[in-house]
C-alpha cells in the first residue's frame, strides 16, 4: 500500500507533502507524490516551442517527466531529512482532479494527502474546487491540508 501526496507548484502544497511524508513514516509505507499539469498548461508549453527543432519531439511523456520533476522538486525543498528509497515521484498531464482520481484507482492508497488554500464562498463558486471533487469522489480517505500562508 502507499500514502498518496498530490502537490502543485505552490508552496500550499508543501504542507500536504510533510503531512504525507509523515503519514508514510508512521505506517511504514511507500509515498507516492503526484503533480499534474493541467492540459491548457502543456498546450501553452507546446506552442512555446512551436518552430523550433523541441516542437516536433514535443508529447505528454515528456511534460508528465517535468511533471515528476517538479514533483521531486517539491520533496527535495520541503523534507530536510528523508529515505528517497520509499518516496516515489509521478507526473500526469490532464485535469487535476481527475488524473489524482485515475492515481487514487490505480495505487489504491491508504490516503490521499491534498493541500489546499483558503478561497471566498465566492471564489469556490466561481472556480469550482479540485480539493471538493477529490473529497466526494476518491475511494480512500482524504486528508486535507490548510496553509494559512498566501
Amino acid at each position: 500500500m502507499t500514502i498518496l501526496t498530490a502537490v502543485g507548484e505552490e508552496l500550499h502544497s508543501n504542507k500536504a507533502l510533510t503531512v504525507g511524508y509523515d503519514l508514510a513514516r508512521s505506517y511504514d509505507e511507500q509515498l507516492v507524490v503526484l503533480h499534474v499539469i493541467p492540459k491548457e498548461d502543456f498546450k501553452k508549453h507546446k506552442a512555446a516551442v512551436k518552430g523550433t527543432p523541441a516542437h516536433d519531439n514535443f508529447a505528454i511523456s515528456q511534460e508528465e517527466q517535468s511533471a515528476a520533476e517538479i514533483a521531486r522538486t517539491a520533496v527535495h525543498e520541503t523534507l530536510e531529512d528523508y529515505d528517497q528509497d520509499h518516496i516515489e515521484t509521478r507526473g500526469r498531464v490532464g485535469d487535476p482532479a481527475d488524473k489524482i482520481l485515475a492515481e487514487v484507482e490505480y495505487s489504491d492508497p491508504n490516503y490521499l494527502v491534498i493541500g489546499g488554500r483558503q478561497r471566498s464562498p465566492v471564489g469556490k463558486a466561481l472556480f469550482g474546487s479540485t480539493a471538493q471533487k477529490l473529497l466526494l469522489n476518491a475511494s480512500c480517505p482524504v486528508v486535507s491540508t490548510i496553509d494559512d500562508t498566501d
